[in-house]
């Protein structure tokens, strides 16, 4: 058992130190592993951040507006924004890992209403986790502890209409639904969870249907877990695929719905953080290398026919940087058609350093960053 263990969350990214007895003699082991890193089959499946993008990501002529003051009503300040989603319909979803709530706003910025409420009851938020929407049904579902919440929009209000108890559920809040189906991230360090697949497919009833998708290839439960939690994945509904990809490992990959594989793509360019597990003294310890250049998988999210997937570089902290956010330097976004799973660069994530993609909605793309001095929401719009 962890007599230690600390994590810090900032856009996907973790910071973890744990330590643990153990009797094995010294060691070092750097995570991920060389048997956890895909060899690139297929140059065409191959992509790298490069000097110029696609010619038509560019940021100078959009329009934009904002959520998030200094100072204001608690509406418009904001804690820190954990997950983002869209209805592909004029609201924005987030999760405020400070305040502990999921928010609705609309396309301009404006407050519509908080979802659910904090507390124990019958749809109150214990400790959320994430969301996912379900555009066609005008319903949200929101992770939390060992349950998830399903509520549905009444022009400004939401009414909770279900509560589920998911066999398998999320530990990390990130999900995503179409098609009737959730999908989401769950595994417990049993042999038999780990042989069915980290990604679970769920009807919108709550039961459960399969599951797919590799774990983390070590001997080590916690290492597994922990690979486990640093996961994200995205639902395209155009082509009932689901995308995956997890921190550490440079590469996302396709399945169909029912779990198949459909293709794997690779990014050589990304240099990720990695994570040293070693012995000192009898105890066994897990930081992370997190130098200059490295980076991590950040947003993974659809729109139209294409998933699109962001990482962020990391600067290097001081030893004491698990007190304290990562610091992000910039970021790099990619487009990936969800059926064939070619894909192209398409350049920074954001305007700023720091400012980060976390969603597209035709000519809307949304981005989080904190460069203003606090916390923002943005929404560029194509004139």
């Amino acid at each position: 058992m962890p007599l230690f263990l600390l994590v810090t969350r900032y856009v996907g990214l973790v910071t973890l130190t744990a330590f643990f007895h153990v009797t094995a003699f010294p060691q070092v082991v750097i995570h991920p592993t060389s048997e956890n890193i895909p060899d690139p089959s297929d140059p065409r499946f191959e992509l790298r951040h490069g000097l110029d993008g696609d010619e038509s990501w560019e940021w100078d002529s959009l329009e934009m507006s904002s959520i998030g003051v200094n100072e204001g009503s608690l509406s418009q300040m904001l804690g820190f924004v954990f997950d983002l989603k869209t209805d592909h319909n004029g609201t924005i979803y987030y999760f405020d890992i400070v305040h502990q709530e999921v928010r609705a706003y609309d396309y301009r910025g404006n407050w519509i209403s908080s979802v659910g409420s904090p507390g124990t009851g019958p749809g109150e938020l214990a400790s959320p986790l994430g969301l996912a929407v379900v555009s066609e049904r005008n319903q949200v579902i929101i992770a939390d502890q060992f349950i998830n919440h399903i509520f549905e929009r009444k022009d400004s209000s939401f009414q909770l209409v279900a509560t589920q108890r998911p066999i398998y559920p999320s530990i990390n809040g990130r999900m995503c639904a179409m098609d009737e189906h959730y999908y989401l991230v769950s595994f417990n360090n049993t042999e038999t969870s780990s042989k069915m697949g980290l990604i679970h497919k769920y009807t919108l009833e709550g039961e459960w249907v399969t599951s797919f998708g590799n774990s983390y290839d070590y001997d080590d439960p916690f290492v597994v877990s922990e690979f486990a939690y640093n996961t994200s994945l995205a639902c395209n509904s155009e082509y009932q695929t689901i995308a995956f990809v997890t921190r550490g490992i440079p590469a996302m990959t396709g399945y169909s719905d029912q779990g198949e594989k459909l293709w794997q793509v690779t990014f050589p360019g990304h240099r990720p953080i990695t994570t040293k597990e070693h012995w000192e003294n009898g105890r066994k310890y897990l930081t992370e290398n997190r130098d200059d250049g490295t980076s991590a998988f950040g947003p993974l999210f659809s729109d139209g026919e294409y998933f699109y997937v962001v990482y962020v570089f990391a600067q290097k902290e001081s030893r004491f940087h698990f007190f304290s956010k990562p610091k992000l330097s910039g970021g790099h976004a990619f487009r990936v058609h969800a059926q064939t799973g070619l894909g192209i660069y398409l350049g920074s994530s954001g305007p700023e350093p720091g400012e980060i993609l976390r969603a597209i909605d035709g000519e809307y793309r949304f981005t989080t960053t904190e460069t203003s001095g606090f916390p923002q929401i943005r929404i560029y719009k194509s004139q």
